[in-house]
This record gives C-alpha cells, sequence and structure tokens, in this order.
C-alpha cells in the first residue's frame, strides 16, 4: 500500500494548471519515474522537447516537519546522459510543503522566459501564475565584478518580482543560470542564509531542461500551511521509538552519532565533506585531472601535504576556530548537522571545491572560492564544469592542444611529479576563462574563440573529444573520464573518488547510487554491491531525506511510513523502481556501454594495483580487453539480479 500524493500539473505555455491525487507510490522518485515512463514516454521525445515533463516533489514526511526530510528531488531526462535522471537540492521542501501540494510537473512550454509561482492556502487551496520575467536574462547573465551575475542576480530578480505576485511571505525561490541555455549541465539553485549558502539540483541537467525545453527561469513555491500538531509528533514519536529500537539510541543522539563526519567529527577535529575527506582518503584523492592514479605513493602523498597545508588548511582555521556561528549553517531547514560549512562567505563541499581545486591543478582555496563562485553564478554543475576544465588543461599540457586555445598563458602542469604550488595561480586563471567559455551563451571579450571549451560546453565531452580528433588533435579522447551511454554524445562523468563504482555500467550514475568506496572487487561481487547500495539511496531520496542522514533513516524507514498509515517495504519499492529505471534507459537508447577511454578503464587498472588485487592488476595493467571482460560480466550481473528484482 502506497500513498496519496497531491500533484499540481502546470502548462507553463498555456497557463493552464490542476490538482490530482495520484495513489499508491511512496514519493516523488516513484512519481517521477511512473510519469515518464508512463504517460509523459519522454523517452520517444528529444530533452528539450516540452513532453520532457520536470517533475518536482517532496517526500512524505516534510509535511510532518521531520528534520533532514526536505530535499526538493527532481525527475527528468537528461540531455546529459539520455535517460532517466534523478537530482536533488536541499532544504527547499522546508517552504516548498508550506503549499499542501506534494509534487509539481512542469509541463507545455513558455514563449519567454518565465516565473512559476506556486502558493498554498488553507482548505487545499491552491493560486498558481505563469509571468514572464521582468528582468532581460541577458542583463543579469553578464559578467560582472565580485562574482555577482547569473544565477545570482535572477534569484534576486526573481524573489522581488515574486514577492509582488504572492499572497504569502512564506517562499523559497530556486532559479537556473546562463550555463542552462548554453549546456547540458545547467543547474537549478537556491541561495540561502543571506547569500552565503547556494543548494542545487545540479547534476544531469535540469536546469537545462527547465529553461530550453519549459521556457522555465525560476520557480517559487510557498504557502501558510502548517501540519497539524498531532501529524508532526505523530512522526517524531515514530521516529524516536524506531531509533531506540534498531539504532540503539535516542533520536536526537542518533541522528548526532550517524552524520558526526557531516557535522563535526572530533576523532578528526575536522567536519563536512571537505573537512573530513581529505583526511580519510589522503593519498586515494584523485588530483590533476585523475593523473595521480599513475603515480606512486610517494608522490600522491607529497601532493596530499601540499593540499593539507594550502586548500584544507585555511579552511580549518577558518570554519573550526573560535564560534560556528555564520560558518556553520544549514540548507535551510532547521537540522542540527549544519552540514553547510562557509569560508569567508561561500559553502564550502568536498565536490565542487575539488573539482575546481586540485582536479585542476588549483592548490590555493581562495583561488578556488572564486572559481566555484563563477560556477555557482553560472549555474553550472561543478562536477561536470570541473571534469571539462581538467581534461582541456590536461591536453594542453600534453601537448594534443594549444595552450592559448584554452586561454592559458602557458602550458599547464599537470604531472604530479611536477606540479609546484606557484602553478595554482596560472591554472585558476585558465580555468576562469574556459568556465565563461564553455557555460556562458555568450562568452565575454575574446573568450568565445576558446574552440576547444566551447565544444566542451555546448555539446559535453564526449562530443567534443570525437570534434577535437576529427580536426586533428589526436589522442584527445584517451585523456576523458566518463561513463558512455547509448552511441551517441550521452555520458555521466563521475564523482571525485578513485573508484570503480563511479563509472560502472549502472543505470544512474552521477548519484552516490552506487559502490563508491575505493576498493576492488569481482564484477559480480561489485554489481551486487552497487545495485543494494542503489536501491538504499533511492528509498531515501524517494522520502525526501537527505542522504546525510541516511545513517539512521535506512534503519527506521518503514516505521515511519508505518506512522503515515502505508505498511510498505522502502527497500523492495525501491528494487522495483529501479528496474523501470533500467526500462526507460534501454527505451531511450541510452543504456551503458562499454568504457571508451583509456583513462576512464585506467581507473579501474589503477585501483586494483592499488588493493593488491592479483591477477586481475596484472591482467587490466597491460591487456584493455581485461577491462572490457569486467565491465561485461558487471553488466551481466547487474541484468541478472534487475530480472530477479
Amino acid at each position: 500500500m502506497g500513498l496519496g500524493l497531491r500533484l499540481l500539473r502546470v502548462d507553463v505555455g498555456s497557463g493552464e494548471w490542476g490538482v490530482e491525487e495520484v495513489d499508491g507510490l511512496l514519493g516523488p522518485l516513484d512519481l517521477g519515474v511512473t510519469l515518464h515512463l508512463g504517460e509523459y514516454s519522454s523517452y520517444r521525445y528529444d530533452a528539450y522537447s516540452e513532453r520532457n515533463a520536470v517533475v518536482l516533489g517532496w517526500g512524505p514526511f516534510a509535511h510532518s516537519r521531520l528534520l533532514g526530510s526536505h530535499r526538493v528531488v527532481a525527475v527528468f531526462r537528461s540531455p546529459l546522459t539520455g535517460g532517466l535522471h534523478a537530482s536533488t537540492m536541499g532544504g527547499a521542501a522546508w517552504v516548498w510543503a508550506r503549499s499542501g501540494l506534494d509534487a509539481l510537473a512542469v509541463e507545455g512550454r513558455a514563449e519567454e522566459p518565465s516565473l512559476l509561482l506556486v502558493e498554498g492556502g488553507p482548505g487545499g487551496e491552491v493560486r498558481v501564475r505563469v509571468a514572464p520575467l521582468e528582468a532581460r536574462l541577458g542583463d543579469l547573465w553578464r559578467p560582472r565584478p565580485g562574482g555577482l551575475y547569473g544565477a545570482r542576480l535572477l534569484q534576486e530578480a526573481a524573489e522581488a518580482q515574486a514577492r509582488r505576485l504572492a499572497s504569502t511571505a512564506a517562499l523559497r525561490v530556486a532559479v537556473v543560470g546562463p550555463a542552462a541555455e548554453a549546456s547540458h549541465a545547467g543547474a537549478l539553485q537556491s541561495w540561502e542564509h543571506g547569500w552565503r549558502v547556494v543548494d542545487g539540483a545540479s547534476r544531469g541537467g535540469v536546469g537545462s531542461v527547465l529553461l530550453r525545453a519549459h521556457g522555465v527561469a525560476a520557480i517559487a513555491v510557498g504557502g501558510r500551511l502548517e501540519p497539524p500538531r498531532r501529524e508532526r509528533l505523530a512522526a517524531y514519536r515514530a521516529a524516536e521509538e524506531a531509533a531506540r529500537e534498531r539504532v540503539g539510541a535516542p533520536l536526537a543522539r542518533a541522528v548526532l552519532g550517524t552524520t558526526r563526519k557531516y557535522r563535526f567529527d572530533e576523532r578528526l577535529g575536522t567536519g563536512g565533506t571537505f573537512g573530513v575527506n581529505y583526511v580519510h582518503y589522503r593519498e586515494l584523492v584523485p588530483m590533476l585531472a585523475f593523473n595521480t592514479i599513475y603515480y606512486n605513493v610517494t608522490v600522491r602523498l607529497r601532493l596530499h601535504a601540499m593540499l593539507m597545508e594550502r586548500f584544507w588548511g585555511p579552511f580549518q582555521a577558518e570554519v573550526f576556530s573560535g564560534s560556528p556561528a555564520g560558518k556553520w549553517l544549514t540548507c535551510g531547514e532547521p537540522c542540527p548537522v549544519a552540514c553547510k560549512k562557509v569560508y569567508r562567505g561561500v559553502k564550502v563541499d568536498y565536490e565542487p571545491f575539488h573539482a575546481l581545486g586540485p582536479m585542476v591543478g588549483v592548490f590555493e582555496l581562495d583561488h578556488a572560492r572564486r572559481l566555484v563562485e563563477h560556477a555557482d553564478a553560472l549555474g553550472v554543475d561543478a562536477i561536470e564544469a570541473g571534469h571539462a576544465a581538467a581534461w582541456l588543461l590536461d591536453l594542453a599540457s600534453r601537448g594534443i592542444i594549444d595552450p592559448a586555445s584554452i586561454g592559458a598563458s602557458g602550458r599547464p602542469v599537470m604531472e604530479p611529479d611536477r606540479y609546484k604550488p606557484e602553478h595554482s595561480g596560472a591554472h585558476a586563471g585558465a580555468v576562469e576563462k574556459v568556465l565563461l567559455a564553455a557555460y556562458h551563451p555568450e562568452p565575454p571579450g575574446e573568450l568565445g574563440g576558446l574552440e576547444p571549451a566551447v565544444l566542451a560546453g555546448r555539446h559535453g565531452i564526449r562530443a567534443a573529444a570525437r570534434e577535437l580528433e576529427s580536426r586533428g588533435a589526436s589522442g584527445a579522447g584517451d585523456w576523458a573520464v566518463y561513463a558512455a551511454f547509448g552511441h551517441g554524445g550521452w555520458y555521466m562523468t563521475p564523482n571525485l573518488y578513485w573508484t570503480p563504482g563511479m563509472i560502472a555500467p549502472l543505470y544512474m550514475l552521477g548519484r552516490y547510487w552506487t559502490n563508491y568506496t575505493p576498493t576492488f572487487q569481482e564484477p559480480e561481487d561489485y554489481a551486487r554491491t552497487s545495485l543494494q547500495r542503489a536501491a538504499a539511496e533511492y528509498a531515501v531520496d524517494n522520502a525526501g531525506f537527505c542522504r546525510f542522514h541516511r545513517g539512521w533513516v535506512e534503519k527506521v524507514l518503514d516505521r515511519l511510513y508505518e506512522a503515515l498509515g502505508a505498511s510498505v517495504d522502502p527497500i523492495g519499492n525501491a528494487r522495483r523502481m529501479y528496474r523501470l529505471v533500467a526500462d526507460y534507459r534501454e527505451r531511450a537508447g541510452a543504456q551503458p556501454v562499454p568504457w571508451e577511454t583509456r583513462k576512464t578503464m585506467d581507473i579501474l587498472a589503477t585501483i586494483a594495483a592499488e588493493m593488491g588485487a592479483g591477477g586481475w592488476a596484472e591482467r587490466l595493467a597491460g591487456d584493455p580487453g581485461a577491462a572490457l571482460e569486467w565491465w561485461e560480466r558487471f553488466h551481466a550481473e547487474v541484468r541478472r539480479l534487475l530480472e530477479a528484482w
């Protein structure tokens, strides 16, 4: 038995809308997958067709105000991967759930860039308005000093417009940026805490779909509804009882204990993904376009020491000295984890700062901070942008492309044994130019002439590599890192871990729906652990919980649903729905295909050697066919398990 979800459907072209009850589902992921595979059949259409609706929803526990349960989940056909994708944005449902809705589906196409305003009121009242933006996107997109342009200025303008049109002050606005117009990697972002914290649904290109398929540049949702006291108490009571029974601690202690990494780990003296990952993973952190995988532990430890001194050290001193006030914040809901660590006015997480830091040869924290501010202003997925910039710098360092073609004043240094701290400034300058050339629809000055960057932004790394090779840049594709889907240009770059799990043939990559530990296993074993993790992550996302809370949520989720009157198996449901995600991918022609690039396969070979994986390490070191055998066996096991699910 599932739940009844209250869905608002808006045709932003005609302005028509309606609210309906959808029964038998457990959350927004279920809803998005069901609609896209069924009624929308979006696998039949281009990702920028108005038939590719963007389904935005939040879990049923958002209405109870249960802590950690206020992520907004976006489900859409990705222009980057070609398949169904899910991306989440933290905290927004704290306000969006006040609408009394569970989800909204953006359908149709507005004739000009528009604001979608949704308000909910007492008695189930809903008010919807689609209004052309009063501000011109071209004016907002124009770069200005200090990073105040693009998505940052659009949110400011959209908030002002929404508040003039709305009848309630309880609104939260999310916006796209220039990258949504210029590339497939546009994000949907929302700023909080006086512009110090930005959170976004970034991976997969939901911002690009909203703007280019539907003409929606900003969404404002809110209302005046509060959950009845008895419902709030029932959710907390169920969570408290289940935590004591299954986690062995009161809820508050269970939450803080299982989220220690993200708040503050007293054992390591630091906190947050940025603070902990560098201490925990040490020499296993990939740097310099993943080139560190080719070097011995001595070289990697030297780079790690440099990173700890110049990159991690200033963060540690700033964020963990004195009072945490203003430096430990949340995504917008009153969560005790306070995982958002702020350095000099900018939220610092491992993935975006590492992507635009050590991955591109930037080891000075303030240089990376400025690059992340550019990525946020552009409204681009920082992981994708970091991969593109790192790849281009790597090509220039190898002599495959001219350094001037990416705005570099000289040859970048991407060899781990030659890299020195003084290279950071030159790399940061080149990366800033690459970002603007790749992800801005009208790159300023001469940046539009940086053809490799423009290709990477407009078409993605996979297609750009093929184009560069056709123009004489022999071997350009060898040094890109991505998992390929279908036989066109669809792909996904991996999150920044040295692990096969992020490039393995799974049906939803770019998320943590995999075994992403730095390890090596037989392909069948790795497939099983990866799919188990995918089902658990799906269940957490589907319930609208932040994955930082997964340590306690996964243990009690069925009990939480029982408190809502639904006797369900969240993991069993997740397995069934993941099988439908795979079905969608196959129908769309965006199924996983074997690895295409040397460096992608070398990630597998080098981690096998690092982990001492015996015969596999020897075979993978000298035989590309061994990597493809591992891929084929992993994929076959995934298919077998999905049939059993």
